[in-house]
């Protein structure tokens, strides 16, 4: 690629590679179109390195469909044409994905000719004001729950407390004869206020926001699942494979809301509301959790064997508010949010589709230092 003899080009380039903007720069040679530059943002978008995009033609990363109507519109804009001021262009990456991005041209003359300067937007990557949109609506959402599980807290104390008063008073005064029916109905009440209570306190700790510190993932995990529990066990069979891990460093109620996502994703997989079982009466319907130490990571999968994954729903399933018809629906956010958790915490959450059906969605998180 030859170096830009105008000061104007160069300044341009420079301050579209301070932020990290992804483009490149065209000019016609002989009716062909030729690079001039191309940058790391770029490259790394579809999946190359600068050189390996080099030896390629310019347009040969866009479908063969859009190819012949790119170049004509592209050779007549260098020659001072007019040009949409945004175009929609399916790219393949390297890897094979077909996604779609929007590219914005700039036309800049040089000594050598006009050149075309092409910005390129991923369509689907989350902007940075989608992104505190998503912030705003996680911690609107925790402050309602801290409340509502306020709200249920106090009357619940009450009832314990009473059902604890009222156990005593039976042993003290109720006739004996008839003391083990009503010993057994007020215990029955009392392990189901108890029950309430733990959930209550589990979600106080996934809904309020606290300091970063030493997280053991088990049991975050294992918190999630029992808040999760009424949803998931209606539909399906849920396998806990919750091994002892190394802590990591985060703040508890953020990783607890990725782990409740990433459940939520998986159970909205099954398409019957219901749970399906087979002939023999067990259940088909499987959601397996994984929490483990894989390599150098601290490691949380969640699979299922719902409904394959559409390759929307691949493609855009960490988008903010993403919903498809069925996968993330009534989630809201996605798992956008399990996504901005990790990364926060110098991790990644990868999703795939399983051999067989259904989802894998992987949380991989550093270990503490």
């Amino acid at each position: 690629m030859k170096a830009f003899d105008d000061p104007v080009l160069v300044a341009l380039v420079e301050v579209l590679e301070r932020a990290g903007t992804a483009f490149f720069v065209i000019h016609e040679v002989e009716g062909a179109l030729g690079w001039r530059y191309i940058s790391q943002p770029y490259a790394r978008l579809i999946g190359f390195t600068i050189d390996e995009l080099t030896a390629t033609p310019v347009l040969s990363r866009i479908v063969d469909e859009q190819q012949a109507a790119m170049r004509e519109l592209s050779v007549s804009f260098l020659g001072g044409g007019a040009m949409p001021a945004m175009l929609e262009v399916t790219i393949k990456h390297a890897s094979g994905e077909l996604f779609q991005v929007e590219t914005t041209f700039a036309r800049a003359a040089s000594a050598s000719g006009s050149v075309g300067v092409v910005m390129v937007h991923d369509k689907h990557a989350a902007s940075p004001q989608l992104g505190l949109l998503e912030a705003d609506r996680i911690s609107l959402v925790g402050a309602l729950a801290a409340g509502f599980a306020h709200e249920i807290n106090n009357p619940l104390t009450s009832v314990l407390l009473n059902l604890r008063s009222l156990r005593k008073q039976l042993l003290a005064h109720h006739p004996e004869a008839s003391q083990p029916q009503a010993l057994r109905c007020v215990d029955d009440i009392t392990t189901g206020a108890e029950r309430i209570a733990s959930n209550v306190r589990a979600f106080q700790t996934l809904a309020t926001r606290g300091a970063t510190t030493r997280i053991d993932l088990a049991a975050v995990v294992a918190s999630a699942l029992r808040l999760a529990a009424p949803t998931l066990e209606a539909r399906a069979h849920v396998i806990r494979q919750i091994f002892p891990v190394t802590p990591v460093r985060g703040e508890e109620s953020r990783i607890g809301q990725a782990v409740l996502a990433m459940l939520m994703f998986a159970i909205s997989g099954f398409d019957d509301p219901s749970a399906t079982f087979s002939p023999e009466g067990v259940m088909t319907n499987r959601v397996v959790v994984l929490v483990e130490d894989r390599a150098t990571d601290v490691v949380v999968e969640v699979s299922d064997n719902g409904r394959a994954l559409t390759a929307e729903e691949l493609r855009r399933a960490f988008d903010p508010f993403f919903r498809s018809s069925v996968r993330g629906a009534g989630v809201g956010v996605g798992l956008g949010v399990a996504r901005s958790v990790a990364a926060t915490l110098g991790g990644e959450v990868a999703l795939a589709m399983r051999a067989g059906g259904g989802a894998v969605i992987t949380m991989r998180l550093p270990p503490e230092s």
